[in-house]
Formats: structure tokens, C-alpha cells, sequence
């Protein structure tokens, strides 16, 4: 554990920014640029961030700010941040005028404390011998999973609620829904998870088998379940409200999507500094297997190295029940 601890902290990376969404704040005055650095610097949450995603993949916070006819946007560098011994980061950023081309850089004071903004874990398939091994972990760092089960009721079910985790469904065998009857879907889905919820087992959520839907299994399955979770290699940050749309993909953190533990710390940091910058009601989803050596699992190092920043960063640990309806 304590390989990761100190490059957690001095980490640095160099990206550059494409566009994927906006938010806005209007002004109707028209105020100088160093009040408009000075209200960027007190961080206040009338600034509304949005991130979009650069040429490799990873994550970049902005704000768009609008001042009677000018436009400006704002680009916060995560990845530079200094930590203070305080608990303070040092956060970089630079605003400029949209069109004008040129850009004024300053750095603005950042606490993480508790809020809403948080990591929505999940983990797959039957490991359920490994899984409850690691519940003390869980507990060290307050760090709350769900489970999405395949098969039939197990007691660890139980067992995973009573300590204050999440159950989901996961499919009876495992199969690629995609193309599969309405009555293939009924037993290999439906009426499984029926049976398991007369054990008490709410499954309020399903996660699809190699993360493979269509817009019919979906329609079909969200009568069934609340949230519907999906699986891809593409970083993806949800506000509450599009996790309570029904349709979410998570990050895979696999060992064998990130092979390398130098690109797994930068990303997991990365991520979870950004996540929480962006303020309240935004959740980040991760998801796993097995949690080992093994290609499809996230090995324990790698784990507590999660946990370990997210309770640094005072993240809120989400089960995917959170969000049912």
C-alpha cells in the first residue's frame, strides 16, 4: 500500500481538451477580468463545472461563463494539483475569452470535504468467496459495493445487505442478451430475480452479462429494475439525475483493461480528484470481477489504493439501491 501513497500525492499529468457537454452562469453586469478570476478563485457552486474528455480518453474540467455579450470558459488542470499540508490543493486554471484566442492563467484554493459527490463500485459475476474475504476491508475505509450476482439465492446475498452493501442481478447464466426472446429473457432474467427477491433480496438493479444491450432488452428489463448498468473502457462521469435515467455504463478498472500500475494510479487518481472537484451530485461508477491476480479482477493493491483516496478525498461511497425508484 504505501508504494501508492506518496505518488498519490506529488502525481502530475499533461492533457489537452475536446468538447463533449456544457453548463452556463449569467451575469448581467459587465465586471473586469480580475473580478471574474476573483469569483473563479472563491470556487462557489453558482460556477456550474462540466468535464469533457481529451485526446486520450481522460477527463478535463471547465465552466462556461457568460458577461453581457462575451463568452468565456474557464479550464481547471486537476492533474497539476498541489497538495498543502493543511489539506488544501493548490488547483491551476486558466480563463479565456471564447474566440479571442488568448488565455489568463492564475491558481485558485481547494478543501475536498464531505458532500455528495462520490464512487458508485460495483463487482460481477460469482466471486462471492473473494468478495467476502475483503468485507473488512470495505469497512476500514467505510467503502460501500454492489454485488450483481449470476445465478441462484446465496446466502452471501444476506450477508452483503446486512453489512451494509448492495445486491444486484446479474443474470442467471451469463449469456449475451442481445437478440434473446421474450421468453428466453423471462427465464434467464425475470423470473430468477423474482425468485431470489422472495428471499428478501430487493435487486433493484441488473447489470448486463459483457456489458452488451439493445434498446429492446432495456425497454423490457426497466420494468423489472431501477437502474440498469452497462460495461465499456470509455470514462464516463453521471449527475444523479442520468443514473436515475435508468441507463448507466461503468469504467471497467480490470486488470487486464489497465495492465499497467503506473497508468492504473494516474487514472484512478485522476478520476477521483476530478469527480469530486466537479462538486455535489456527481458519481463516478467503477466496476470489477473478481478481486485477485487474475486478468478479470482488480488485484487488492489496486483496490485499497481506490479506497484509500477516495476516503482522502471524502468521497461518498454509493450503492446502485441509492438510486432506485
Amino acid at each position: 500500500m504505501n508504494k501508492y501513497i506518496i505518488p498519490f500525492i506529488i502525481l502530475t499529468l499533461s492533457l489537452t481538451s475536446c468538447t463533449m457537454r456544457h453548463s452556463t452562469i449569467t451575469n448581467m453586469e459587465a465586471p473586469s477580468i480580475e473580478q471574474i478570476i476573483r469569483r473563479i478563485k472563491q470556487n462557489g457552486e453558482d460556477i456550474k463545472k462540466y468535464y469533457v474528455l481529451n485526446n486520450q480518453g481522460y477527463p478535463v474540467v471547465k465552466a462556461d461563463l457568460i458577461y453581457t455579450n462575451k463568452q468565456y470558459e474557464v479550464t481547471y488542470f486537476i492533474e497539476n494539483a498541489e497538495l498543502l499540508t493543511n489539506g488544501y490543493y493548490i488547483i491551476p486554471f486558466i480563463l479565456a475569452e471564447k474566440g479571442a484566442g488568448v488565455g489568463i492563467g492564475d491558481n485558485l484554493r481547494w478543501k475536498p470535504v464531505k458532500g455528495r459527490a462520490g464512487l458508485l463500485l460495483s463487482m460481477d459475476d460469482a466471486f462471492i468467496e473473494n468478495w467476502e474475504k475483503h468485507f473488512d476491508l470495505f469497512d476500514k475505509y467505510g467503502a460501500r459495493f454492489t454485488f450483481f450476482v449470476q445465478g441462484r439465492y446465496t446466502p452471501f446475498m444476506s450477508k452483503a445487505i446486512n453489512r451494509g452493501h448492495d445486491v444486484g442481478y446479474h443474470s442467471l447464466n451469463h449469456r449475451d442478451l442481445r437478440g434473446m426472446s421474450n421468453w428466453n429473457l423471462q427465464t434467464e432474467v425475470i423470473e430468477p430475480a423474482q425468485v431470489i427477491r422472495r428471499q428478501g433480496i430487493p435487486l433493484s438493479s441488473f447489470a448486463f452479462p459483457y456489458g452488451f444491450s439493445d434498446s429492446r432488452i432495456r425497454n423490457i428489463l426497466s420494468e423489472q429494475f431501477s437502474v440498469l448498468r452497462g460495461y465499456g473502457t470509455t470514462i464516463r462521469i453521471y449527475n444523479e439525475n442520468e443514473i436515475n435515467s435508468e441507463y448507466i455504463i461503468s469504467y471497467a478498472i480490470d486488470n487486464a483493461v489497465i495492465p499497467n500500475d503506473i497508468r492504473f494510479m494516474h487514472t484512478i487518481v485522476l478520476l477521483l480528484r476530478t469527480v469530486k472537484f466537479m462538486g455535489d451530485g456527481w458519481v463516478l461508477p467503477l466496476t470489477s470481477h473478481d478481486i485477485s491476480n487474475t486478468a478479470w479482477g482488480i488485484t487488492p493493491a489496486r483496490l485499497e489504493l481506490i479506497l484509500y483516496a477516495a476516503a482522502f478525498l471524502n468521497l461518498h461511497f454509493y450503492c446502485y439501491s441509492d438510486f432506485a425508484q
